[in-house]
């Protein structure tokens, strides 16, 4: 399996919106994906980076422990191709959890398909500006799919080791796209509408 970035990397906040004070990326998967290690995986990514678990407001700062934050369902929605457009727009734009849940919320969708086509899915997050002012959507989504392989082994990341030089090996999964800015995503998509 092997990550690619489809865009370039822009200077922090990331494609914030500055009204809702969000900004969201996605990782296309083309090929079968195990859904329990994928949630795994986003619990392992929470656990390992304090500011998905970190709770600002006006009157206070609150770090939640790695056990006690939230993990995102993600039980895939299932979409045709011409509705996953609509879908991820609802979801990118639609509200931030209240303001005592750790500022991450992630929706997967499997986009139907042909008997003969390759399986499609689609990992939305969206996260406060906060925290990608700390670290970046590409950073996330690397130790993201570090987790997702060593998940998909039933065993739990090994952060400590260094990032091997050619690309990780997940059983079926044929590739792993980074989408920067998952409203590009949907802008894409509806013009091939």
């Amino acid at each position: 399996m092997q990550l690619r970035s489809t865009g370039t990397m822009p200077t922090p906040p990331w494609h914030a919106d500055t009204v809702t004070g969000t900004t969201s990326f996605a990782l296309r998967f083309t090929g079968y994906l195990y859904a329990v290690g994928l949630r795994d995986a986003v619990a392992d990514l929470i656990a390992r980076h304090e500011p998905l678990r970190t709770v600002e407001s006006a009157a206070a700062h609150l770090v939640l422990a790695p056990e006690a934050a939230p993990i995102p369902d993600l039980v895939p929605v299932l979409v045709t191709p011409g509705e996953l457009s609509r879908a991820v727009d609802e979801f990118v734009t639609g509200p931030m959890p209240t303001a005592s849940a750790a500022p991450v919320r992630a929706r997967s969708f499997r986009v139907l398909g042909g008997l003969d086509d390759p399986a499609e899915h689609l990992l939305v997050l969206v996260i406060s500006t906060h925290v990608t002012d700390r670290i970046s959507p590409a950073r996330l989504a690397r130790d993201l799919m570090t987790a997702y392989a060593a998940r998909r082994r039933n065993l739990p990341p090994t952060w400590s080791l260094p990032r091997p030089v050619h690309p990780l090996h997940v059983h079926e999964l044929r590739r792993v796209e980074l989408i920067e800015d998952a409203l590009s995503l949907v802008e894409r998509l509806a013009t091939a509408s």
